[in-house]
Formats: structure tokens, C-alpha cells, sequence
């Protein structure tokens, strides 16, 4: 799928501005962004529940989508929602298709309780397995593990995951919960004021954001012009950040046979969380990620 230069207003007032990114089958893109970035509005286009807007989006056909709280009818079971929704997609509802998804979601169980039984959470997971009931190539899920503890969080991400794998479903998902995003997300596009203001792809092994303050600003222009160590992602007077995999013995040993003296050295695992704020307080003015 091919999203290009998509924008919106609503009145007078800009809600999406020049939105455009890839989305292949089988890769999981995480969505983050503060409240009244634009978020829900892009989601929606993409899944085809708003038709009015600037720009196009190409192969778009087949997406599935929860936005939202999922829809549900409150004296019905959870089977006859399945059989219900599949009648509507032309299809009938064939158990043993789902049968490994809804045992993975916790629902097999429960499928012949009224939805009216159902936690906030395992109607959040029908909806998700009601999103999947077209056979679409890509799904749009908006906080889908919204309502859930911890350990009913990693169900969810696992089973989706295992789509992505072994159905080739392509997932666009935002979530304020940044720790699903960074599990899941082969990659993570920010959000801000309308815009895609980076994109964030995360390496599963180990990663560093290391902050170095030099004593004067030409150590700093030592330091950048001969570092291996990884890519410089903030400069700044006297600062440098740089994400690395490289052990901080390694770095102060650069540091010695150059003569180079710090002020100051932070080191901190690399998560999405820390590079969201860094995103928020500006430390990455002059990068794109």
C-alpha cells in the first residue's frame, strides 16, 4: 500500500498535512503521537471509514480495521457475532480457520457467552478477530490493547504478530502504551501536528543512546570525525548523542588515546520511550530518525 501526500481539514482547521509512507504485507507499523496529532483521522482513511481527502492511497482494497470500540451487540455470543459479521463480508464463518487465533486471544472458551458476560478486554479481542473476518491483507487497529493488564496485553501482540507471520496481514497500530508499540512494531512513525515528523526502526539487540558533553567544542570535532561507534543522531556546542552497541569501556578508551575530556556521560538502553522524549524535548532537531 502506497500512502501519498494525504491531507485533511475539517473547516478552516488542518487536521493531516502531506502524509506519505510505504505499508507492505506482513510488517507491523506502530503510530505514536500526542492527543489531536491526526492520528485516529489518518487510521481511518486508511481503513476507508473517511472518503473525503487530499492526496491518494494506492492498493488499499481489502483492509481491516478496529477503531475505536469495537461495535458489539450486547445479548449476542460471541459466535454469532463471528457468524453474523462473516454472513455481512459474504463469507460463512468456518470455526477451525480461527480456531488456533481464538484459543492464542482466550476467547474459544467463551465464544457461546453473551457479549453482555464479556470484560472491557475480551470484547476489545473479539473485535480484533471480528477485524480479521474478510481475509484482509492489511488491518487497522486503534489501541487494540486498550482495557488490558500486562500479561492479556503480550496475548494480543503475540497472535498478532503470528498473523503478520503466517497470514501476511499488514498492521498499522497506535497505542499510547509504548512498550507494545516498541514489542510488536517492525517499525514506528511519529506523529506531530499532522505531520510524519520521523520514522524508528528498532534493532531487538542490545542498543544505547549515549550522551557525551565535551570539556571544549574541539574535542567534539575530534570525537565526530573519527567515532565508529555508531551514528550521531544530536549535536549540539559541546554535546553529542549517538546510538551505539558499543560497551562504554570501549568508548572511554577512544576517548584516552585522543586526549579527549568529558564533562559529562550518560548512557541508557535504547527504548521507544526514551527516544519519544528525547523527540519531545527537541533532542533531535537536527536529525531525522
Amino acid at each position: 500500500m502506497q500512502i501519498k501526500e494525504i491531507s485533511k481539514k475539517y473547516n478552516s482547521i488542518t487536521v493531516l498535512n502531506g502524509i506519505s509512507f510505504d505499508f507492505q504485507q506482513g510488517e507491523i507499523i506502530g503510530l505514536i503521537g500526542s492527543n489531536g496529532a491526526g492520528k485516529s483521522t489518518l487510521m481511518k482513511i486508511v481503513a476507508q471509514t473517511i472518503q473525503t481527502f487530499g492526496g491518494s492511497i494506492e492498493e488499499n482494497n481489502h483492509v481491516g480495521y478496529l477503531i475505536e470500540e469495537p461495535k458489539l451487540y450486547s445479548n449476542k455470543t460471541g459466535l454469532a457475532h463471528l457468524a453474523y459479521f462473516s454472513e455481512i463480508y459474504g463469507r460463512k464463518f468456518e470455526l477451525n480457520e480461527y480456531d488456533e487465533l481464538l484459543k492464542g486471544l482466550q476467547l474459544a472458551d467463551v465464544l457461546n457467552k453473551k457479549v453482555k458476560e464479556y470484560s472491557l478486554g475480551m470484547r476489545q479481542k473479539l473485535g480484533i478477530v471480528l477485524s480479521l473476518l474478510n481475509k484482509p491483507k492489511y488491518v487497522v487497529l486503534d489501541e487494540p490493547t486498550n482495557s488490558m493488564d500486562i500479561e492479556t496485553s503480550l496475548e494480543v501482540l503475540q497472535q498478532l504478530r503470528k498473523m503478520a507471520n503466517k497470514w501476511n496481514i499488514g498492521f498499522l497500530i497506535s497505542s499510547h502504551k509504548l512498550e507494545d508499540i516498541e514489542a510488536i512494531c517492525d517499525r514506528v512513525l511519529f506523529l506531530e501536528k499532522g505531520t510524519i515528523s520521523g520514522e524508528q526502526q528498532f534493532n531487538k539487540t542490545g542498543q544505547y543512546i549515549i550522551n557525551l558533553v565535551f570539556d571544549k567544542s574541539t574535542d567534539l570535532a575530534t570525537f565526530a570525525e573519527n567515532q565508529e561507534f555508531g551514528s550521531i543522531i544530536h549535536s549540539s556546542d559541546r554535546t553529542i548523542q549517538i546510538e551505539t552497541t558499543a560497551e562504554n569501556s570501549d568508548i572511554f578508551k577512544f576517548l584516552n588515546m585522543y586526549g579527549i575530556r568529558l564533562s559529562d556521560f550518560t548512557s541508557e538502553k535504547k527504548t521507544l520511550r526514551n527516544v519519544y522524549m528525547n523527540k519531545l524535548r527537541g533532542d533531535d532537531r537536527d536529525t531525522k530518525y
